[in-house]
């Protein structure tokens, strides 16, 4: 049986020679198969074709792999005899996608071998090669001056528990003294006044009434390294972190909260100089689940410890809020926090924006098709008096903005990296949550990267 025609990378093999791609599918199919094959075990024909990206397109980081066909079970992906991702194909085998970390080859030309797989077969009965350029060393659209000093590619399977914690850096929570006891102590503080432990907080869903009794607030979710069905919230894979969410909390206590979600924060915290301006950066995935609220974002942190860390300051690089009654799949809100102050006589202000791309109606971004469910790339260039924030390397807000608390410069600390998972709550969830989603479309980090100028 032929094999279909594949790049033109040779190597010699006995004075005979075979393309790289062709070379692997002797090796592991033991023939070479073409791109469609009848299946001996039912007889039925298999085909596998590449639908994105285009065959040489460059790409970076993790990159997603979309094939058609028929009749698939099963599609493996292969860079020599190495397998580099496993495909997730749909139940009437006509697609599939995969999630390729091209961090792992050098940058250039690279070559990689599907196969497919037909049902009731052991052996894959069809293939293909696709060729990609990868180019990582200019992966993100960081402004040109900047130097990396930070960051995380997600690599390995588990998250670095040495530079994220997953609970807010406030006091509190919904868990016992026991459960708080397991989070590190490298995440925790104290509030210098009252002695209190700090970055225990796991939820923003609470609220109190005004007799002090506990009551919806913000989100429907508490943050969970491990939800009560013993799932782990946080997975790492194939170049990229995963924050899942499940319908699965319940507490008498808080009948509101309905959801398990993850969230991180960084341990490292960062503010900028008018010497040294910081352009942060994302690059992530939200969920396609209505009712869902996937952020990035800025608030204080720990600092030297001689104060609690103050709200406000804060900067919302992204709200991905979708209830899908105002806030759909192709908008991204952001905001900056001057509570309960208005913007013109705040501290952090006056707060006024200085640019607006068209597409930005004054408080989201309003793109041409749905931001959910594909890469993106959200960044803020942040100096002590004025940001700019970016999508996909476009410029879309600029305004002023002062990072201070508001009993002023001495008792503000530096800003602290959050990315989170929010389900429901009156926003989000304004429209229900679509559970029947959840936890299979998970909010993805594919990295985060602090730049100093």
């Amino acid at each position: 049986m032929g094999m279909m025609s594949l790049e033109p990378v040779q190597v010699h093999v006995r004075r005979k020679t075979l393309s790289v791609g062709a070379l692997a599918a002797v090796l592991i199919l033991g023939v070479a198969t073409p791109a469609a094959a009848t299946d001996p075990a039912n007889r039925t024909p298999v085909t596998l074709n590449v639908a994105a990206p285009a065959q040489g397109a460059t790409v970076h980081d993790t990159t997603t792999v979309t094939f058609t066909g028929t009749n698939l079970r099963a599609v493996t992906v292969y860079r020599f005899l190495d397998p580099v991702g496993t495909a997730a194909v749909t139940a009437d085998g006509t697609a599939a996608t995969v999630d390729i970390d091209t961090t792992r080859f050098r940058n250039g030309t690279v070559h990689l071998t599907a196969y497919g797989y037909g049902a009731g077969s052991s052996r894959p009965r069809a293939a293909r090669t696709v060729k990609l350029t990868v180019d990582n060393a200019t992966g993100d659209r960081h402004l040109p001056g900047y130097r990396l000093i930070y960051g995380d590619e997600f690599g390995g399977r588990t998250l670095d528990r040495s530079k994220w914690c997953t609970r807010y850096q406030y006091d509190g929570g919904t868990e016992s003294p026991e459960e708080q006891a397991k989070i590190h102590p490298g995440c925790l503080g104290r509030d210098p006044a009252t002695g209190t432990t700090l970055g225990t907080l796991d939820s923003l869903g609470i609220a109190v009434d005004e007799q002090g009794n506990p009551r919806q607030g913000q989100e429907d979710q508490v943050y969970r390294d491990v939800n009560t069905a013993g799932r782990t919230m946080h997975t790492v894979r194939d170049g990229f972190l995963s924050m899942h969410a499940t319908p699965t909390f319940a507490d008498p206590r808080y009948p509101f909260l309905k959801y398990e979600s993850a969230m991180i924060r960084s341990k490292r915290e960062f503010q900028p100089t008018a010497e040294h301006p910081l352009y942060i950066t994302a690059r992530v995935r939200q969920p396609d689940v209505i009712g869902s609220w996937p952020a990035f974002w800025l608030n204080g942190g720990y600092g030297d410890g001689h104060v609690r860390p103050p709200w406000p300051p804060e900067i919302d690089i992204l709200e991905g809020v979708y209830n899908g009654v105002g806030n759909n799949a192709n908008m991204v809100w952001t905001a900056v926090q001057t509570w309960p102050y208005s913007w013109a006589d705040a501290p952090q202000g006056p707060v006024s924006n200085t640019y607006t791309h068209p597409q930005f109606d004054g408080n989201s971004f309003v793109a041409t098709e749905s931001l959910k469910n594909r890469w993106i790339e959200m960044a803020i260039e942040w100096h002590p008096d004025r940001l700019c924030l970016y999508l996909d390397g476009l410029k879309f807000r600029c305004t002023n903005y002062t990072w201070v608390a508001a009993d002023g410069p001495a008792n503000t600390n530096p800003a602290t990296i959050l990315l989170n998972l929010g389900v429901g709550g009156p926003w989000a969830g304004s429209n229900g949550v679509d559970v029947a989603k959840l936890p299979t479309d998970s909010y993805d980090v594919d990295h985060v990267r602090v730049y100093r100028k």
